[in-house]
């Protein structure tokens, strides 16, 4: 095996996304979730992305490695990568990550839905940047996605109505996030103002039925955006709004926006969240591959030595 140095990684060139997309095509569903995000870039452009960067081989038409790094910007350093194992060995993709730039392996390192079908060659590995290392799972689901959208039975109730979100409204979002530690408001912010998002909104009125003045443009209650990583996610209904069908709404209509804008509508389901797989198999979506969310962690270093 060849060493591998710093200059057979580089950032993808705007002219490369639509070869590189193609490429990852020929892998679907196992690279879903990072054709999902150059899918994205193809359509809004590199910098939507920020601050994340695509990085590939050196010769990329040769090669579907794709690396997405960073992801969130919270701890564990999180990042996305997707290789086929008749085009590298896990060795080498280890040295690939080895020389991602600003990566401190020093620090675990979260691979963010790796599929089933990659994780065998990582269970083998024996180190990364010349440090021996552990691989610990931390979250297992499965993909889900939609080519179909199923029709609803029910329409809204009067009081609700669905429009897009804010970037005002992200503050709200990722309070109620339940991987907020991961990510900061920042991040989903970014995503808001760049990707497709929608959320329901209830309108309040005084006893006499005049809107009030600040809820003229409704009360968020419930939402779903696109993730720079290319799922929908963060889906989201207040407590004292569920089951009235806005959590649905809402995803269909994120759905069908992307499937226009001619992305495949994806989510991310861990496999004890048994009422987010009901609801979107209700609409329509199907499940696709197996994957897991790993954490890399030296060897002679616990995960909890590094929060300690």
């Amino acid at each position: 095996m060849a060493a591998v140095s710093v200059a057979d990684l580089r950032s993808v060139k705007e002219t490369e996304l639509h070869a590189l997309r193609e490429r990852l095509a020929r892998h679907l569903p196992h690279s879903l979730p990072v054709y999902g995000s150059v899918s994205l870039v193809v359509r809004y452009g590199l910098h939507s992305l920020q601050p994340a960067s695509i990085l590939v081989h050196a010769t990329p038409h040769s090669s579907s490695l794709t690396i997405i790094a960073p992801v969130t910007s919270g701890d564990p350093q999180c990042i996305q990568v997707f290789w086929s194992i008749k085009e590298h060995t896990v060795q080498e993709v280890a040295q690939y990550l080895s020389h991602i730039p600003h990566l401190d392996w020093g620090q675990p390192v979260c691979i963010r839905a790796l599929p089933s079908i990659l994780l065998p060659s990582l269970q083998s590995l024996g180190s990364i940047a010349g440090k021996q290392v552990q691989l610990q799972t931390t979250f297992q689901g499965h993909l889900y996605s939609l080519q179909v959208p199923a029709t609803l039975g029910k329409e809204l109730p009067p009081e609700y109505h669905v429009t897009s979100l804010r970037k005002e409204d992200a503050l709200l979002a990722w309070t109620n996030w339940e991987f907020n530690k991961f990510d900061l408001m920042d991040n989903i912010c970014n995503d808001i103002t760049h990707f497709p998002s929608f959320g329901i909104r209830q309108c309040c009125s005084k006893d006499d039925g005049s809107l009030l003045q600040e809820e003229a443009q409704g009360r968020l209650v419930s939402w779903v955006h696109l993730c720079k990583i290319g799922s929908m996610g963060n889906t989201f209904t207040m407590p004292q709004h569920r089951h009235r069908g806005l959590a649905s709404t809402a995803t269909l209509a994120l759905a069908c926006k992307l499937l226009q804008e001619g992305l495949l509508p994806y989510v991310y389901i861990g496999n004890y969240n048994t009422a987010s797989i009901s609801l979107h198999e209700g609409l329509g979506f199907k499940q696709q591959c197996e994957v897991h969310t790993i954490n890399l962690v030296l060897a002679e270093v616990t995960d909890q030595d590094y929060r300690g």
